[in-house]
């Protein structure tokens, strides 16, 4: 019996190990998968500190062999981990609003280890055969101390974790409704000749869907020279909400002219609106493509014009590929489809 209880916490603490190296290497692939990575514990983000955690009590646990103190410090690990998991479940839903497959199954993981930990030190209790009224009252100490750590694992856990100083200084690139769960991805390429087929319809799609879903233009440079292009479509989301389509088009008759273009020229196209150009700063500019960059991985997009449209809420999303399918009919049903509830 000893031997099993021995092979399935191993089994447990492989699988904890597993599941937070996967959330590491991003194979999660949902949105909440995502979100979680913005956060850290103490600088660590979830999936490091959980590779941290589960090799120190493989390490622990198999030192019980040779010395009584690692047995008790196994215990006080796993618990103080109980607590931790349960902070970090309330700020999935609380903050994040989103579940992380990854994360709940590392989260079972640790709480089978305290409930099966927690039978058997009951049982070992029995075992002594002492009295009743001395078992029960060794068995309150011994859940009152459990709790203490566990409390405080949830404490350390709670108060440690934060939303990592790039993720919060994403620029404001958002157009629409930014507080809506829907949103619509448009993820283009300055010189793909699909998306400039796909133009018009995007254009008229956005003041629609933008009443309703935050929309989030996204560059994608599958040919290299529309990168010298992305920190002016940035700077123009920023700076320029109200009047960013008229923007983007005349940035798009830009790309017929230079591919490399300079302040002076995106200046002589902003002119005859009435516009005048903002640069961003260099950290700006480098955190939304950096945030852009996210996206294409989070989706996998591989082709342009692509448009995604999700609720972030139920995780329910439709993708669209090609300027045929890249259309305002179809990306006004999709918002329809992924708001109804099944």
């Amino acid at each position: 019996m000893r031997l099993k209880r021995h092979v399935f916490v191993r089994i447990l603490l492989l699988l904890g190990l597993l599941l937070s190296i996967a959330s590491e290497l991003d194979l999660c692939g949902t949105s909440a998968c995502s979100e979680v990575h913005k956060y850290t514990l103490f600088g660590l983000s979830f999936a490091v500190f959980g590779i941290v955690f589960f090799l120190a009590a493989g390490v622990v646990y198999e030192f019980g062999r040779f010395s009584t103190i690692f047995p008790k410090l196994f215990l006080l690990m796993i618990f103080g981990a109980g607590g931790a998991e349960v902070a970090f479940l309330l700020i999935q839903k609380y903050r994040i609003q989103q579940w992380c497959p990854l994360c709940l199954g590392i989260a079972a993981t640790v709480f089978v280890l305290a409930l099966l930990l927690s039978f058997e030190r009951i049982q070992e209790i029995i075992s002594t055969g002492k009295e009743r009224k001395v078992m029960a009252m060794t068995v309150l100490k011994k859940a009152v101390f459990f709790l203490v750590i566990f409390v405080a694992g949830f404490m350390v856990a709670y108060n440690g974790v934060r939303k990592s100083e790039a993720q919060e200084s994403v620029p404001d690139i958002f157009l629409g409704d930014k507080n809506s769960s829907l949103e619509v991805y448009i993820i283009t390429d300055w010189f793909c000749p699909a998306c400039r087929k796909a133009e018009q319809e995007i254009e008229r799609t956005v003041p629609a869907a933008g009443r309703r879903a935050k929309i989030v233009f996204v560059d994608f440079p599958v040919h290299p020279e529309s990168l010298n292009y992305t920190p002016y479509n940035l700077s123009f989301l920023v700076n320029d909400k109200m009047r960013y389509i008229e923007l983007r088009k005349a940035l798009m008759t830009l790309t017929m002219k230079t591919k490399e273009p300079s302040p002076e020229q995106v200046q002589s196209v902003m002119a005859p609106l009435g516009m005048t150009y903002q640069p961003l700063a260099f950290l700006s500019v480098s955190r939304g493509m950096k945030f852009y960059d996210e996206i294409i991985r989070k989706f996998n997009v591989k082709s342009t014009p692509t448009v995604i449209v999700q609720n972030a809420k139920n995780q329910k999303a439709v993708r669209f590929v090609g300027a045929r399918d890249v259309n305002e009919t179809n990306i006004l049903n999709a918002l329809d489809q992924v708001s109804r509830k099944d």
